[in-house]
């Protein structure tokens, strides 16, 4: 079966092609498995922004200075954004999901968790705001059993707590996790259990292949949240 990064090499080798010439390459190399996960993949990377539609069934790489990472912003998560920021105008916060590193994994779970990282002393205030208007059941700050019995497999809003000095970055006018803040975040969250060995060495190296990556931003942030040790262990293993 094709993964993303299958996908990913054949666009670095081909750089403008069609969805028809990537299916013909796949399935010559018996890589294409189901339609239905292929789409997907490929719409996953569109989503993030590794792969661009030039026009109908035609794709091409991002231009270079695209390696600066940037979370695109899903409908929800406007949404989301524009009630807090009427409700609470003058609280930090930032908005993110699990289809973020999506692109970077090589087994891909059913999974699509929408984070809301906010000050402590409004998190229960945007708990009770989103849920009573939303469509999808809303955590407050679960731990590993709230996780495990109710959450995990679940779409989901989860809010947990920023930390201060969270490296944040404004895209469409939204606070969002710099990559900084994602390499942390995914290692020792609850909500990240499932990057369990190999998996989260792969989503290490691939973020680190494609994207520029700011060590020191990296390293101080894993320090405010107690992970330097972690994440030196992960960038020395992969020799990052």
């Amino acid at each position: 079966m094709a993964s993303i990064k299958d996908i990913l090499n054949f666009a670095v080798a081909h750089k403008i092609f069609t969805r028809k010439e990537l299916i013909t390459n796949l399935k010559d190399k018996d890589q294409i498995g189901s339609p239905g996960i292929f789409s997907e993949q490929l719409n996953r990377l569109l989503k993030s922004g590794q792969l661009i539609r030039v026009e109908r069934g035609v794709y091409k790489l991002p231009d270079e200075d695209c390696r600066d990472f940037s979370i695109v912003c899903s409908e929800d998560i406007k949404r989301i954004n524009q009630q807090i920021k009427i409700q609470f105008p003058f609280v930090d916060y930032c908005l993110w999901s699990t289809a973020t590193i999506m692109p970077y994994m090589h087994h891909i779970p059913n999974l699509n968790l929408l984070f809301i990282d906010v000050e402590r002393e409004v998190s229960e205030s945007v708990f009770n705001l989103l849920n009573t208007d939303s469509s999808l059941r809303v955590f407050l700050m679960p731990d590993q059993t709230d996780f495990d019995r109710y959450i995990n497999g679940s779409d989901a809003i989860i809010i947990r707590p920023l930390i201060s000095e969270s490296p944040l970055q404004l895209v469409e006018g939204i606070n969002t996790p710099t990559i900084e803040k994602v390499l942390v975040d995914i290692v020792g969250d609850v909500e990240f259990s499932f990057l369990q060995g190999s998996e989260i060495n792969y989503v290490y190296t691939t973020i680190f292949e494609r994207h520029n990556v700011n060590k020191n931003k990296l390293l101080r942030y894993a320090t405010r949240r107690g992970r330097k040790e972690e994440v030196e262990k992960l960038i020395n293993a992969n020799k990052l």
